[in-house]
């Protein structure tokens, strides 16, 4: 066992606490920036997700014929077990006029939350809307 030499002093208590102090700040500090980067991560995720579901949904009721009824176009589609894709179709003038338009309205949902709604519209394309 090592004896201290005359003259030689160790670290006091306080200073050891200090140091161990400050130590715990900093580690916390960085375990919340962590946290923080994570969960900012996840919510990106989440959007991309959801905005690639309704890019593909959109682009499947552009493909459809007109006009969509959710009786042949499916309503609500799970995918992936974590997101849902719910249509609402909605008549915007009567069909038998000049220029029938539908609203369509897409909903993603993640885990039963909703955490997107887009809308677009959809017309006839057989007819002469000049």
């Amino acid at each position: 066992m090592k004896t201290l030499v005359r003259g030689q002093k160790g670290f006091s208590l306080v200073e050891i606490l200090v140091s161990v102090a400050i130590l715990a700040v900093v580690g916390v500090a960085f375990l919340s920036a962590l946290s923080t980067g994570y969960l900012a991560l996840v919510l990106a995720d989440e959007d991309t997700m959801a905005e690639s579901l309704t890019r593909t949904e959109f682009e499947n009721i552009r493909n459809a014929n007109y006009p969509i009824v959710l009786g042949d176009y499916p309503a609500h589609k799970d995918v992936l077990g974590m997101y849902a894709v719910d249509i609402e179709v909605d008549e915007l003038g009567d069909p038998a006029e000049e220029r029938p338009v539908q609203l369509i309205t897409v909903h993603i949902s993640h885990q039963g939350e909703v955490v997107l709604t887009t809308e677009t519209y959809k017309v006839d394309p057989n007819r002469n809307y000049l």
